[in-house]
């Protein structure tokens, strides 16, 4: 496993605490150390030789050594190999299932939406196609309710006889013209609506 200290950092000699040291030279300083301050009864670690502790507290280093995991990730690792933690159940499945041998029509979207209560709208046609076309869909829907039609295929149309094209004049003529026509228009279409 790769070293993810720093081994240019400065770390404190478990022998003397004024000695700051570069863990890379830690080890040969150790050695040096070790024979100057040798009554001092320091054990070194059993995951770093680099860890120096006093034989009572050793039991407790090796509980939160931070180098612990390097050893012993590997051997738990291969020991949990074999078990597995969310243990899956083996399902036996058929597989003399084909699918490519159903004789099964293939599935139409614009037959089925044609014959079936689902709303269709049109956006990229003209205006008079869409007009058109919901008032087809109106009469679809209907038919397959079962509910009588009650809107008319065409819609109503009211068509009015002008009087011939003549040269008008002046501007005034021309508006009581229009105005003239306009109250025409609205009786001829009373007429017809009654």
């Amino acid at each position: 496993m790769e070293d993810l200290y720093d081994p240019e950092e400065k770390i404190m000699c478990p022998y003397n605490s004024s000695h700051h040291i570069r863990r890379c030279k830690m080890s040969f300083h150790l050695v040096k150390c070790k024979k100057n301050y040798g009554e001092q009864k320091m054990i070194p670690c059993d995951f770093n030789a680099s860890h120096m502790i006093p034989k009572p507290e050793l039991r407790y280093h090796h509980q939160i050594c931070s180098d612990r995991k390097k050893i012993e990730a590997p051997i738990v690792k291969s020991q949990m190999k074999s078990k597995s933690k969310f243990p899956v159940p083996s399902i036996p499945v058929a597989t003399e299932e084909s699918w490519d041998n159903l004789n099964v029509a293939t599935y139409d979207p614009k037959n089925y939406a044609e014959s079936s209560a689902v709303l269709r709208h049109i956006d990229v046609e003209s205006a008079g196609k869409r007009r058109e076309f919901r008032l087809s869909e109106r009469q679809r829907h209907n038919e397959l309710s079962g509910a009588p039609s009650t809107a008319p295929l065409e819609p109503e149309t009211c068509s009015v006889k002008l009087p011939p094209h003549r040269s008008v004049a002046n501007v005034e003529e021309a508006q009581f013209e229009s105005i003239k026509l306009e109250k025409q228009a609205r009786k001829t279409y009373i007429q017809l609506k009654d």
